[in-house]
């Protein structure tokens, strides 16, 4: 018995060398700390610069802001008592900041108003009355094109698809692509996207009436005369009583899309096929 137990004993010694030993094996240890994903930014600002009949018009002008609301209003046109031959422009500056993005412009016609049916609209022939009956959207003739900052269309510039808000339902939109996979009409390259902190123009002419938006000779960009020196011809002696009284409201909303990773964006893309 004494044997068997010496034994045991010599058994359990030579097991806790062995394990000692195990725990004794060269090791090393590298840890990488605080590992993070997060999420870029895309922050767009507009800003505007506002002229009506060639007067500068504070109530539809505003420094940059990343952060539009209604409070204060920010509004390209605000005009509540338009004639016949009135016009006006803005220059909307466009900053993105962080990344690279694809820009695009949306203009939804929001109402199209009849307001009154008041006696020289129907002596010219005007029976319509109501919401959406208006005649004003039909009348007052819009101009885009990429500017240089002077509120200004010039000679190397070119208008952008314009028309009236007339062309639209109320609550249909109207989308043209200022920077995306097929276009960009500052530079006049595809897949060129906007840049941090590279501000762009884009310019916004009106005419209640007829325009033929002639150019005026580049004058080497926005250092010299505005729209009260150089100003939009508008000739309203053809417009007669049937848009007495209406009104129109739209929204204009410019929208900033990454362009890493996304560089077939199109800012009108193709409907889709129907499926069968």
């Amino acid at each position: 018995m004494r044997r068997i137990l010496l034994g045991l004993l010599t058994v359990g010694s030579v097991v806790g060398i062995t394990v000692y030993a195990t725990n004794a094996f060269f090791s090393d240890v590298e840890t990488s700390n605080d590992n993070i994903f997060t999420a870029g930014n895309i922050d767009l600002g507009i800003d505007n610069h506002s002229y009506y009949n060639g007067v500068p018009n504070p109530g539809t002008t505003w420094r940059v802001d990343y952060d539009i609301s209604d409070d204060p209003a920010r509004q390209f046109f605000n005009f509540t008592d338009v004639k016949p031959g009135d016009w006006g422009e803005d220059t909307i500056s466009l900053h993105v900041k962080d990344n690279d993005s694809w820009l695009c412009a949306d203009v939804k016609l929001t109402s199209d108003d009849e307001n009154d049916l008041v006696d020289p609209e129907a002596d010219d022939g005007d029976v319509t009355e109501g919401d959406g009956n208006g005649e004003l959207a039909d009348r007052i003739n819009f101009y885009w094109w990429a500017d240089d900052g002077d509120n200004v269309f010039e000679g190397d510039e070119t208008l952008l698809p314009s028309g009236t808000l007339g062309t639209l339902a109320v609550d249909q939109t109207a989308t043209v692509a200022l920077a995306d996979s097929a276009t960009n009409i500052w530079t006049g390259l595809t897949g060129d996207p906007l840049t941090p902190d590279n501000v762009r123009f884009v310019a916004k002419a009106w005419c209640f009436g007829n325009t033929t938006m002639t150019p005026y000779l580049q004058d080497g960009g926005n250092r010299q005369s505005g729209p009260d020196d150089r100003p939009v011809v508008c000739d309203g002696s053809q417009e007669n009583n049937v848009t007495q009284s209406d009104s129109l409201t739209a929204d204009v909303s410019f929208r900033a899309v990454q362009s890493r990773n996304n560089l077939s964006f199109l800012c009108n893309p193709p409907a889709p096929t129907p499926t069968p």
